[in-house]
């Protein structure tokens, strides 16, 4: 029993402690983009550490709605329109999570925006343009 102890006692002390395996501080940025065509602004907040992006914001108005893409979630209404059936704010989530893992730099896109990595549209094939150029610049603005 005191081994158990000793072994859980350990495990808190090193999950407590630990940081990502960094010991750089976290920093974090916001930025957007400019006004598209329709009126909408791409919005990004990230959270660094060292040059790593741990957490990741994105989204965009929705100047009709006077709201964003992201909180009116299925009141969007794009998962009948879309390819891979899912609602813009499921496919921004699952575009968020991509560049947690892999980076910013990792997304390749087309003319119009739409990402070509074959494993980023099997989550997301919207156009991601405006979200991406704001997260750069929000990266910008944490260092």
């Amino acid at each position: 029993m005191k081994k158990l102890a000793l072994v859980l006692a350990a495990f808190a002390l090193v999950a407590c402690g630990s940081n990502g395996g960094s010991s750089e501080p976290e920093k974090t940025g916001k930025a957007e983009s400019e006004a598209n065509s329709k009126g909408q602004v791409a919005t990004a907040e990230v959270t660094l550490q060292g040059d790593k992006i741990t957490k990741i914001t994105l989204d965009e108005t929705y100047p009709d709605k006077d709201s964003t893409k992201k909180a009116l979630g299925p009141d969007y209404n794009m998962k009948g329109a879309s390819p891979i059936g899912k609602e813009w704010n499921e496919q921004v989530e699952f575009l968020e999570d991509y560049i947690v893992k892999n980076g910013l730099d990792s997304i390749k896109l087309d003319e119009e925006g739409v990402p070509t990595n074959e494993d980023v549209l099997t989550g997301c094939t919207i156009s991601v343009k405006d979200m991406l150029d704001a997260a750069d610049a929000a990266v910008k603005a944490a260092k």
